[in-house]
């Protein structure tokens, strides 16, 4: 009879296996189940721990290691089938473990056995491994053991020891070696990843990754300690990833070793740790909002204190409900009828306040749509506090002082403005701050497929175009409102060597060709190729430009028949330009380099090295097939290049998505919505011509054109090439009096839509 792989749970509760929580634990390469021996007596008190010891370990050393993921998976599952009874399953696994946990979860909701919660901590996700390691030496497993700290450098230079240690690491190396994650159906699963704060070897953003590999909720927490935080932190690991499953109770000894930060996160609901959190009472929903007791026509007043909210959002959804009650509490006291949506996130809502119309009118409501999220303010240090929304030199600094809370100012202040004047609109004017717009899960698509009847929108003025002046700085020059996105795909670059000691350097290594790879994709150009919009666009900025050169260069280029003659005057444009980044993503297909990675310890030269880059594409220009074609003629067989989808997504079905998006026509101009924005153009920004105008980055209003409803793009202040490049980046920023004018533009346009105006 072979011996269990499975130890006898631990922490039973009353009622043996049926009631409560079972949590099995995958320990890292080359470990056994005595890695969490530090987690008895810690967990929640109906939760029982059951800890997998493989062969050639522990209790198993005279046994021979398993080195195939599939053995392995399906041993282990069989046993967690017949110790789980009726009680809610956890999967957790640290390091190697984490793909171990990830392939006995898949086999077991294949056999029709519910999987509560996997947890990945401090591992590389299935898409890292690709089935073409080479054979593992004694001394790749010595190399490996001194790089992670996986045990005392005396003892692994005992001999006796290494007989021991080595042949398990040796045999876990091999099987992370011939593992394709590529292979594994990727389940249904709510998946909880966690990196630790000092981890040299699978930091944040390698975690990250596991996002694309469940079809379920993914949520991301972060706990303090190196590789093995499990064992130098097991309190905040364990709460990492029990956190927020319904029923368990903790443990005395896991609250009161968690300490008062990890106690406050779990009561307070703070930040994307929460994400599956039970509901939070009222007085804890509402910490953080605080009063509003400024003039809520003041759209600088009310940019102080949006951006003073911490909204980020990492990926998996920020915290918005402070920032919604306060928006709810402004709009009360104007008597505007507000309503706060919750989404699956604790903390993470929509916000809604709607102005109603006349009653008579025949339009369907005018949506102004702002993102309450931004993206972190993490990186470069600023020269100022990115949450503390300071005024210098005439300047309003924070994260989402551009993107996109200064142009939520100004929707909120131009409507109050009207609401306060006892204006009627012909139509509903509704003000939907939406929590996910960047990258979270919960966002505009989710509510308009959850709540299809909640907004039925005539048209939805969002983030968009510009307003730029003439090169004096101070004279109005264009003004557009934009009628489509461009759309993105991202890519994966991967060079590949052999992994060796520093003191062996070679030619090829992995890390110098992926930068000679991304050196040339850098010096790549698409062809000038302006859409319809595009077109549009630049013909009138032919005639707002008072530079002769500029427009000499853009008639120039939208006269061009041959592709040498227009990518010749095109770069004339783009050089000429007083917003040459600007000018460039509106005429062309674009790459934006994202994240490089390799390595893991400081005495090993790295086998393999990745980077990951963004083609952003205009509708109606470039196909998306045939620039990843022409991408991978250009670097041959220097380095892999993949199309990254979404989960369980082959490539062509992840580029006909995005074909799909781009065939997505633009909004017709034809309407009153557009036309009172020109008016109120005019009005602000004497002497500018106001165009429609292609947008050079993503919004969220696909869904809604998905439904034919027109979706119109506006930043409504005028911004210059500094403020443009701080856009997502450092000391973002937008003029005070710009805003102040931007302001009276949404004003006038809504105007326009007042009955008896």
């Amino acid at each position: 009879m072979s011996t269990p792989w499975l130890g006898t749970p631990e922490n039973e509760p009353e009622g043996g296996g049926t009631t409560g929580t079972l949590v099995v634990c995958f320990a890292p390469t080359g470990a056994h189940g005595s890695t969490f021996a530090g987690w008895r007596g810690r967990l929640p008190a109906d939760t029982a721990l059951a800890l997998v010891t493989p062969p050639g370990r522990g209790t198993r050393i005279d046994e021979e290691p398993v080195v195939d993921m599939a053995v392995y998976a399906d041993a282990v599952a069989a046993e967690v089938r017949a110790a789980r009874g009726g009680r809610r399953l956890v999967l957790i696994g640290v390091s190697l473990g984490a793909l171990l946990a990830y392939e006995t979860c898949g086999r077991l909701l294949d056999a029709g056995v519910p999987v509560a919660r996997l947890c990945a901590v401090a591992g590389q996700c299935p898409g890292d491994f690709h089935g073409d390691g080479d054979e593992v030496t004694v001394e790749d497993a010595r190399a490996f053991v001194a790089g992670t700290g996986l045990t005392d450098p005396e003892l692994l230079a005992d001999p006796e020891f290494e007989e021991v240690l080595l042949p398990p690491v040796i045999a876990d190396l091999r099987l992370c070696g011939r593992y394709d994650g590529g292979r594994t159906p990727v389940p249904d699963v709510e998946l909880r990843a966690v990196w630790a704060t000092d981890d040299p070897h699978v930091p944040e953003v390698t975690v990250r990754r596991w996002a694309d590999w469940t079809r379920g909720t993914c949520t991301f927490r972060s706990v303090e300690g190196g590789h093995y935080a499990h064992q130098e932190n097991p309190d905040a690991v364990i709460s990492a990833c029990l956190d927020g499953l319904v029923g368990t109770r903790p443990s005395r000894r896991s609250v009161l070793g968690a300490g008062a930060t990890a106690v406050a996160g779990t009561l307070l609901g703070l930040g994307a740790a929460t994400a599956a959190a039970p509901r939070a009472s009222a007085a804890a929903r509402t910490a953080g909002a605080a009063a509003f007791d400024g003039d809520p026509t003041d759209p600088v007043e009310l940019a102080v204190a949006m951006i003073r909210q911490d909204t980020s959002n990492p990926g998996d959804g920020a915290l918005t409900e402070p920032y919604a009650r306060m928006l709810q509490d402004i709009f009360r006291a104007a008597g505007v009828a507000t309503e706060i949506v919750p989404t699956p996130k604790e903390g993470n809502v929509h916000f809604f306040a709607r102005v109603p119309g006349s009653g008579t009118a025949r339009e369907k409501p005018l949506v102004l749509l702002g993102h309450s999220d931004v993206v972190p303010a993490i990186g470069d240090a600023w020269t100022t506090d990115p949450f503390a929304g300071a005024i210098k030199d005439g300047k309003l600094y924070g994260r989402g002082a551009l993107d996109m809370k200064g142009v939520n100012a100004a929707f909120v202040a131009a409507l109050l403005r009207h609401v306060r004047e006892g204006a009627t609109f012909d139509r509903d004017i509704v003000f939907w701050s939406d929590c996910d717009e960047e990258q979270g899960p919960y966002g505009v698509r989710w509510f308009l497929a959850e709540h299809p009847d909640r907004v039925e929108a005539g048209a939805v003025i969002t983030e968009g175009g510009w307003v730029l002046d003439q090169r004096d700085g101070t004279t109005p020059m264009i003004a557009s409102l934009t009628c489509n996105d461009k759309r993105s795909l991202l890519l994966r670059l991967e060079t590949s060597s052999y992994a060796t000691h520093t003191s062996k350097p070679f030619t090829g290594q992995a890390v110098i060709r992926l930068g000679e790879v991304l050196e040339q994709l850098g010096d790549w150009r698409a062809h000038i190729r302006p859409n319809a919009l595009s077109l549009r666009y630049f013909a009138e900025l032919a005639e707002a430009t008072t530079d002769r050169q500029l427009a000499e260069a853009v008639r120039q280029m939208l006269a061009a028949r041959g592709e040498q003659e227009r990518d010749r005057a095109g770069e004339a444009v783009i050089r000429l330009s007083a917003t040459p980044e600007l000018h460039n993503a509106m005429l062309r297909t674009t790459l934006a380099f994202t994240a490089a990675r390799s390595g893991y310890y400081p005495s090993i030269v790295p086998g393999t090295a990745t980077a990951e880059f963004r083609a952003a594409f205009l509708p109606g220009a470039d196909d998306p097939g045939r620039i990843v074609a022409e991408l991978r003629s250009l670097i041959g067989n220097r380095a892999t290049l993949t199309v990254v989808g979404n989960p369980g997504e082959s490539e062509e079905q992840a580029l006909d998505r995005l074909r799909g998006y781009l065939a997505t026509p633009d909004s017709t101009h034809d309407t009153d919505v557009f036309r009172a924005w020109q008016a109120a153009v005019r009005r602000t920004h004497p002497g500018a011509r106001a165009t429609a105008c292609q947008f050079e980055a993503v919004t969220s209003a696909v869904p809604f054109r998905e439904q034919n409803i027109p979706v119109y793009g506006m930043y409504p202040f005028t911004v210059d090439r500094d403020m443009l490049k701080r856009m997502h980046g450092t000391d973002e920023h937008i003029g005070v009096e710009a805003l102040r004018r931007g302001t009276d533009t949404v004003y006038h346009l809504l105007a326009g839509l007042r009955t008896g105006t």
